[in-house]
């Protein structure tokens, strides 16, 4: 992970960014990253953080003052983790469609691929609600992906893609919901895989097409 993917305020003033430094804090992220992924926060100690990088407790508190800063660093490298599974190579020509249902199809990719990104993501959007700084970086992330999904939604609407009466900020809301739910239901039951299936009534919906058909 780039050092920049851990927001510099959650970094002790006093240390010098050499490159042991940035290694060590990259471990100590890593680390309080798996046992979130495998224990949720309530599992999370900074003693059990600062064994498995390898360092004692004091000088995990060197480099995070507080479990709160840590955390944060969990955030970041998290959503720097999310977006480079999402980077996909793609042909240039994909229609807006296409796109649409690759980028969902990459998320399904990285739920079946990467578990432990969206268990570490689920734990942090719970703890959001109490941290601003945490939802803060949340937001911005969520930002990004909708401004990505409202642009292909304009584009597939103006080329006649998509119904000429979407709404597609309200689109763009349902999508993100369908994102999310999905995410959480693939880790609450993963026996379940509808994807295919989803997208269907997905392009359905976008295009209009199931209307034509009932007439």
């Amino acid at each position: 992970m780039p050092a920049s993917a851990v927001p510099k305020a959650d970094l002790t003033p006093s240390i010098s960014h050499t490159p042991h430094g940035e290694e060590k804090r990259e471990e100590l992220v890593r680390a309080a990253f798996d046992l979130i992924a495998e224990r949720g926060f309530e599992g999370l100690r900074t003693r059990d953080v600062a064994s498995r990088a390898g360092v004692t407790v004091a000088t995990l508190h060197y480099y995070f003052h507080t479990k709160e800063h840590l955390i944060r660093g969990v955030m970041a490298f998290t959503v720097e983790k999310f977006r480079t599974r999402l980077v996909d190579p793609r042909p240039a020509d994909l229609d807006p469609l296409a796109e649409l249902l690759r980028i969902l199809g990459v998320r399904g990719q990285q739920r079946r691929q990467a578990p432990e990104i969206f268990r570490v993501l689920l734990e942090l959007t719970t703890r959001a609600s109490r941290d601003p700084a945490i939802k803060a970086i949340m937001r911005e992330s969520d930002s990004q992906w909708r401004q990505n999904i409202s642009e292909i939604l304009r584009a597939g609407v103006e080329k006649r893609v998509f119904r000429a009466d979407l709404d597609v900020a309200a689109a763009t809301t349902i999508l993100g919901a369908l994102s999310r739910g999905r995410s959480m239901l693939s880790m609450l039951r993963p026996d379940i895989s509808e994807d295919e299936h989803v997208d269907t009534e997905v392009e359905r919906w976008l295009t209009g097409r199931h209307k034509a058909a009932r007439r």
